[in-house]
């Protein structure tokens, strides 16, 4: 049991699973811990998790991620959005070698770049240093969501969602007041709380329909 299963125990029992299902979203909680939360199936749940992740990507998210903030300070505008889609393309290209990632986490190779790397030559050691980083927590973050596949979408526009994703409910833990079991407090009204994150993401939803 989480703490979600106490959200909405008065409302009717479809409208109480879904916001059940937002706060374990917003927790960052597995597809399955959340499938036995709210009764739903995986499926299902994994289907919700893809429309909320969406969700985020609008301005209203924004404060939880700051993704939107300008990497380089260039005069140009056109040409920071030029460097900075071909710097997260070649993240992308790294990140999605899923393969390359977990050789190193097993031991399978020393160093965490590997031979064939697309950010090699291509990007400064201190900016390669942070992509790694950076794809190594979205790929551990992914794996304890249970959530995998995906790969008929364009690559970037993936890493781009799981980054934002990742980052969103970093700052939620960050920057929410936690209950006794270290679930944050629904009733909180802090800035980058997840409470407010939960009221944002229910409001989103009701207005995609």
């Amino acid at each position: 049991m989480v703490e979600g299963d106490k959200i909405g125990a008065a409302l009717p029992d479809q409208e109480a699973a879904f916001l059940r299902l937002i706060y374990c979203f917003c927790q960052g909680i597995s597809l399955t811990v959340t499938a036995r939360s709210t009764g739903l199936s995986v499926k299902t749940v994994r289907r919700h998790y893809l429309a909320l992740r969406a969700l985020l990507l609008r301005p209203a998210f924004n404060r939880w991620h700051g993704t939107n903030i300008r990497l380089l300070r260039l005069d140009d505008p056109e040409l920071e959005r030029t460097v900075r889609l071909t710097f997260f393309g070649r993240i992308a290209e790294c990140a999605l070698n899923a393969h390359c990632a977990r050789n190193y986490r097993l031991g399978n190779r020393k160093s965490r770049q590997c031979r064939a790397c697309p950010l090699a030559g291509r990007v400064s050691d201190e900016r390669r240093a942070e992509a790694y980083l950076m794809i190594d927590t979205v790929h551990r973050f992914y794996e304890t969501l249970g959530l995998r596949g995906e790969k008929a979408m364009n690559p970037i526009l993936l890493f781009r969602e799981r980054l934002i994703h990742t980052t969103v409910i970093g700052t939620v833990h960050t920057h929410s007041h936690k209950l006794g079991n270290g679930f944050f407090d629904p009733t909180e009204t802090g800035f980058l709380s997840g409470a407010v994150l939960m009221d944002r993401l229910i409001e989103a939803s009701a207005e995609a329909g």
